[in-house]
């Protein structure tokens, strides 16, 4: 009997996925994953530290190098997505070329990596909020109250479906790269500032100066987000064209859009004074140059956009983990109620209520010890998902070189086997330096965050266990683990 159910329950669940109805386009993916990457958040908070921690004027080649080896990752990983069509894709490639233990503990971590993110977001976005609201309207609001309310609007839209998500994260990711590209090509139509225009800051003299790696690793930190493309194959109408297509399109814009808006503010500010000013205003440091070339109202407009870029991240980083939950219920490694789509959105809608509620209950007691949203729940839980996230690309590359070498289902040398490597190896050694700068990431030395990459290591090995457990006594749930 436990067997038919076991069979009914699956049947049911293959015929809820086909009755989702795959609308989803390049663009609207690309806008999903970039929303997650949050452009102008990831401008206004981890340029300023990049350039005074890290190598000052040369902060443009420091994201050129990221995407380059963000690029490198994704050509085996667009490759992947043509023979596995998953919702959880990270810990699917990974169970299709390291094996299904491996592949748990991928699964486990990326739920940890991306929910300890997400639960950053919420503390930079109550945070942000008591910085530009209550001054505007004088009210005595804590950070958390606004925290709260941003929680119940994900909520809301995430079960509203993923094609209403990925219009809202359309529209405001646009206004967000907008407002810089706009800020940007006033630099660059004013003739930049004490260096004018010059090639310098992508030169390799700057780009090797100072500390490379720090300069690296928040640029790295930016780009987390657009590895989310293959997460939502299921739901586009060809996912074996529309994901690598939107995996490429997604890298290539970060990149291009990152380089050339650091190179803009760089030359703003003049080659030998980026430094100075990044170390000294780093809370002003894009804010002075848009009330010099834009206005008092496009500054005003910036900040406001700043919290709508925390909101689209937000609501990103829901669609992607509410799919890895599915995708784990789906395999049966989490209760089969978690399969069940909303009746007339089609979304996961249970798993999008435990989703909200895991995140509540990471969230609660920050609040009850009076932690600094920006200072302790932001840095900390920013610096353990991206840590995380690193080490599971990592492992995604090796595992995407592992399975073509041993099916043989991509024969070309580049694609199946050496960008896979080198995207490896270029993971590592930046999740290296990840782990010896983890006190200037989350800017504290507290024993705690030491302890980060030490939980993350137990999250996986937990990871490896229950897979051996649930091979042991359900078998039939094993076999069917990723696949």
């Amino acid at each position: 009997m436990d067997k038919l159910m076991t069979s009914t329950d699956a049947s049911n669940s293959a015929q809820q996925d086909k009755t989702q109805t795959r609308f989803l386009t390049m663009w609207q993916v690309v806008f999903l994953v970039i929303s997650a990457a949050a452009p102008l958040t990831g401008m206004l908070g981890a340029v300023p530290p990049a350039i005074s921690l890290g190598n000052g004027a040369g902060i443009p080649g420091a994201y050129v190098i990221a995407g380059a080896v963000l690029l490198v990752f994704s050509v085996g990983y667009a490759s992947m997505s043509r023979h596995v069509t998953r919702a959880g894709a990270f810990y699917a490639y990974i169970t299709a070329g390291l094996g299904r233990p491996a592949g748990m503990a991928g699964a486990l971590v990326a739920l940890a990596s991306y929910t300890f993110i997400q639960v950053a977001l919420f503390g930079l976005f109550g945070f942000f909020c008591n910085e530009i609201i209550s001054p505007l309207f004088h009210v005595a609001v804590p950070w958390f109250a606004y925290s709260i309310l941003c929680l119940g609007m994900v909520q809301v839209l995430g079960i509203r479906g993923i094609d209403l998500n990925s219009r809202v994260l359309g529209v405001l990711m646009c206004l967000e790269m907008g407002i810089l590209l706009l800020l940007s090509v006033a630099i660059v139509v004013h003739g930049g500032g004490p260096s004018g225009l010059t090639s310098a800051p992508l030169e390799p003299k700057l780009v090797l100066s100072g500390h490379l790696g720090i300069a690296v690793m928040f640029a790295f930190a930016s780009f987390i987000g657009f590895e989310a493309t293959a997460i939502f194959g299921k739901e586009c109408r060809d996912p074996s064209v529309t994901v690598p297509r939107a995996t490429y399109v997604s890298v290539v814009l970060i990149l291009v859009f990152f380089a050339f808006v650091t190179w803009a503010i760089v030359c703003a500010y003049g080659v030998g004074e980026v430094t100075e000013i990044a170390n000294k205003v780093p809370g002003n440091f894009w804010f002075i140059q848009s009330d010099r070339h834009l206005g008092p109202l496009a500054t005003t407009s910036m900040s406001y956009l700043l919290l709508t870029s925390i909101f689209a991240s937000l609501l990103s980083f829901h669609n992607t983990i509410v799919r890895y939950i599915h995708g784990l219920a789906v395999d049966g490694m989490l209760p089969r109620a978690l399969t069940r789509l909303h009746r007339k959105h089609r979304s996961p809608y249970i798993a999008s209520y435990v989703q909200t509620l895991s995140v509540c209950v990471l969230v609660v007691p920050f609040i009850f010890a009076g932690s600094d949203p920006y200072g302790v729940m932001f840095s900390w839980g920013a610096a353990l998902g991206t840590v995380g996230i690193v080490f599971l690309q990592a492992a995604t590359s090796l595992a995407v070189a592992a399975f073509f070498r041993r099916t043989r289902k991509d024969t070309r040398v580049w694609n199946a086997f050496v960008a896979p490597v080198l995207g490896t190896v270029g993971l590592l050694g930046v999740g290296v330096i990840l782990l010896r700068n983890l006190k200037v990431l989350s800017g504290s030395d507290s024993p705690i965050v030491q302890s980060f990459p030490w939980l993350l290591l137990a999250i996986a090995v937990l990871g490896f266990v229950v897979a051996l457990v649930v091979r042991s006594r359900r078998p039939d749930i094993y076999e069917q683990f990723g696949q």
